[in-house]
């Protein structure tokens, strides 16, 4: 991945996508890495709930489709699929344990107050 900023110029920095050092911290995800020489530098992107359905959104743009499908990119486009499948099959896995430990972490439903009382 490259990105520029006005602040550096003419020079593009890029750094490895995907290598990343991965923590969570509260509700973000915080990334962490170094740019490719010959600079080096440290940084980090912290990302959020919202930052995720963003970067989503963007991925499912109409643009993406042709751009992702054209001939030079199809073999992209499979991966991507792949990976895609990969992550629901994984996410479909653990939803019955997430709704488990939710459920036994929910407080207790009150019982309606007897007629007597």
């Amino acid at each position: 991945m490259r990105f520029w900023s006005k602040g550096l110029g003419k020079r593009c920095l890029s750094m490895d996508c995907g290598k990343e050092a991965v923590a969570i911290e509260g509700p973000a995800m915080v990334l962490s890495g170094k740019v490719r020489p010959p600079l080096g530098w440290a940084y980090t992107i912290t990302m959020d709930e919202t930052d995720w359905l963003d970067f989503i959104e963007l991925t499912l743009h109409p643009t993406m489709i042709p751009y992702l499908l054209h001939r030079r990119r199809f073999g992209l486009a499979l991966k991507a699929a792949w990976h895609l499948s990969l992550f629901y099959i994984a996410f479909a896995a653990r939803l019955p344990a997430i709704w488990l430990r939710r459920a036994a972490a929910a407080p207790p439903a009150s019982s309606p107050p007897s007629a007597g009382s």
